[in-house]
């Protein structure tokens, strides 16, 4: 009998036995080398166990089996199994962390909730299969606020068990359910063939075209609703109002703001969602060798502005430059009488941003994100954003094509004029579209759109002025005497950081009424502003200001709060849309560069949700010249300034 101190010898004889034994047809020669192969293995694998010992606790237990004459290759397999699957509970646990942090800063959390909730989101405390449960189910597609994630991480234990939250919680239960059955259903039901060949699934289809005529749609007015949901359901390929290449189109905007398994082409990474529809539009349009139609040029304008969510504003340019030629190019319908040419005249004259208004009321409902209905007057919601995209376009053509051509005097006249025909216009606004909290979530796209244009209006304009006149009056002989004001007035503050600061207020509206699970482009364009102009004056503070009316967003008091509010809006939407996602890489980088200090509170959040809100290969996914306007040059930026050139500068500088 063995002593227990002592390896099996039985066990050791008969594997040396096995491995000197000859096999049949084999030479003594062959039996020999074949040992000692055997014997190799068999120290290799010794070797592997005492390393894999070496860091584990139960080493004695591992010693223990060894002395009992258990099989070496038998322990090393079990050994790695169990490591394999820690590894694996470990891995999960980390995408469960990735995917909260997600959650979080897309929802209407505030930057305080968020720094208060981070100590629950450790990964030890979390559970690996939390996102296959029932109550993550119920966050999908849908608002989310602070206090339902708390209620979701006191639910979901690591224990496995799941208990209801609280009496609050149980009592939500059902109406949640109920809530869910109802706006998980399509507003609008189209096929999905014959329209594309990524997909058979209708409800898939359905799912993005009713988010698209819900988000996107109802500001920008790209299509007609009527009319391009009845010809997506007649399956016509002859139909002048839907077309496979604008079906990709209104996909891929779509997945921008769908949590929908299919949308992602990559599990779990926002940024992903719909790349594999926006391949096939591009696909499409190279097919269309430039024709001019209606389809066409609806496709290249949601397309466009599809391309610059995803950081590619380069091709956002080109695409643009195209629907505009194409607009052009495109005829308008002869006037005739009957409702089919009506219907023609009416889809035409919207894609062009005309105006076609017939005062009517509808209903703009939040689903499937929210259990929202608010009426509002769609056509004029239409007129009042093509006067203010007109006005837009002026302010962009005086900025950066015209003033380089004009004196100082005549610059400062046509700024001013501007400026006061954009005030107003945004004071007489319908009392339906005039700012509050509860307003669509569409509508806020009009507000930001003008605080966007008056903040680069007046910010540029203090940049450019100066500069103008110092120029001017070195050209000018200088005065023979000069009477100095004993006491100079104090510069009054500028009012672009005045406008920053009611900008800073309607992000903190957007975020507390729709979270970030809706994006919308000059939500993200207003934070990002705000962001980028307050960095040079984080210091100021707001008294008086009788330039900002009460009933419109009532402004934030400092630059620190509205930064603070700002860059937490940024980052939210950065984690779904790539241009984001860079302006506030961008913003923080230009912190650490410039040697300023940003707020705390933002601080904290920024490293609380980094891992979500940036990674290693993001820097490559980006083409833009998107300008950082917190630096002078962003007036008329070089290439070297733009946003896509200076994070691959400071990525290869390691910053």
């Amino acid at each position: 009998m063995a002593s227990p101190s002592q390896p099996n010898p039985t066990h050791t004889n008969d594997r040396s036995k096995k491995s000197a034994a000859q096999a049949p047809g084999e030479t003594r020669t062959q039996a020999v080398k074949r040992k000692h192969e055997d014997l190799e293995q068999s120290h290799d694998a010794l070797l592997e166990l005492i390393d894999l010992a070496a860091s584990r606790r139960d080493a004695p237990d591992i010693l223990s089996r060894v002395k009992h004459g258990d099989d070496i290759h038998d322990i090393l397999a079990q050994l790695k199994e169990g490591e394999n699957l820690y590894e694996a509970h470990q891995g999960g646990r980390s995408r469960v962390r990735r995917m909260l942090l997600s959650c979080l800063i897309q929802s209407t959390a505030s930057v305080q909730e968020i720094i208060e909730m981070a100590p629950f989101l450790v990964e030890e405390r979390l559970r690996a299969d939390l996102l296959e449960t029932r109550e993550w189910r119920f966050l999908t597609n849908r608002l989310v606020s602070a206090r339902m994630l708390s209620h979701l991480m006191l639910s979901v234990n690591e224990n496995g068990a799941q208990t209801s939250v609280n009496d609050l919680a149980a009592s939500q239960s059902n109406a949640w359910s109920q809530v869910d059955s109802h706006l998980d259903i399509p507003a609008s039901s189209v096929p999905a063939l014959p329209w594309t060949r990524l997909t058979r699934d209708d409800n898939l289809m359905s799912h993005l075209v009713s988010i698209f005529l819900t988000t996107h749609n109802t500001y920008g007015r790209y299509v007609e609703e009527d009319l391009f949901v009845a010809s997506m359901q007649s399956g016509s390929s002859m139909t002048e109002y839907c077309s496979p290449f604008l079906v990709h189109a209104i996909c891929a905007m779509a997945c921008q703001n769908s949590e929908h398994p299919a949308a992602f082409v990559h599990t779990d990474e926002f940024i992903s969602r719909g790349e594999q529809f926006h391949d096939e539009a591009l696909r499409l349009w190279l097919l269309e060798e430039g024709r001019a139609s209606l389809t066409n040029l609806q496709a290249l304008i949601i397309l466009s502005i599809e391309s610059g969510f995803r950081g590619k504003d380069k091709m956002t340019i080109t695409l643009l430059a195209v629907a505009l030629q194409m607009n052009n190019d495109l005829p308008f319908p002869p006037a005739m009488e009957g409702k089919v040419a009506a219907d023609r005249v009416r889809a035409r004259s919207h894609v062009s941003w005309a105006t076609h208004y017939f005062d009517v009321r509808a209903e703009w409902s939040g689903a499937p994100f929210l259990a929202s209905q608010i009426m509002f007057r769609p056509n004029a919601l239409m007129r009042e954003r093509c006067v203010l995209t007109r006005m837009n376009s002026e302010v962009n053509h005086l900025l950066f094509a015209k003033q380089e051509s004009m004196s100082s005097r005549d610059f400062e006249k046509a700024t001013s004029d501007l400026k006061r025909r954009l005030l107003g216009w945004y004071h007489m606004l319908p009392d339906d579209l005039t700012f509050r909290s509860d307003l669509p979530a569409p509508v806020y796209e009009l507000h930001g759109t003008y605080l966007c244009a008056i903040i680069l209006l007046c910010s540029h304009t203090e940049t450019l002025l100066p500069s103008k006149k110092a120029s001017e009056s070195q050209d000018r002989p200088s005065p023979t005497s000069r009477t100095a004001s004993a006491t100079p007035e104090a510069a009054p503050a500028p009012e672009s950081l005045l406008y920053a600061l009611q900008a800073a207020r309607m992000c903190q509206h957007y975020r507390e009424t729709y979270g970030f699970k809706i994006t919308s482009p000059f939500v993200f364009q207003t934070a990002a502003l705000v962001c980028l102009i307050l960095l040079n004056r984080l210091d100021f503070s707001l008294t008086y200001s009788s330039a900002l009316r009460e009933g419109n967003p009532i402004p934030f008091y400092d630059a620190r709060s509205a930064f603070e509010e700002s860059y937490r809006c940024l980052l939210g939407i950065g984690t779904r849309v790539m241009i984001a996602r860079g302006v506030a890489r961008m913003v923080y980088q230009t912190v650490k560069m410039t040697g300023r200090i940003m707020p705390e509170a933002a601080t904290k959040v920024r490293e609380i949700v980094a891992e979500a809100t940036w990674g290693a290969s993001d820097v490559h996914r980006i083409s833009s010249s998107y300008p950082n306007y917190s630096l002078q040059e962003s007036v008329n930026p070089a290439a070297e300034a733009t946003m896509e050139a200076l994070l691959k500068q400071w990525e290869a500088m390691q910053v």
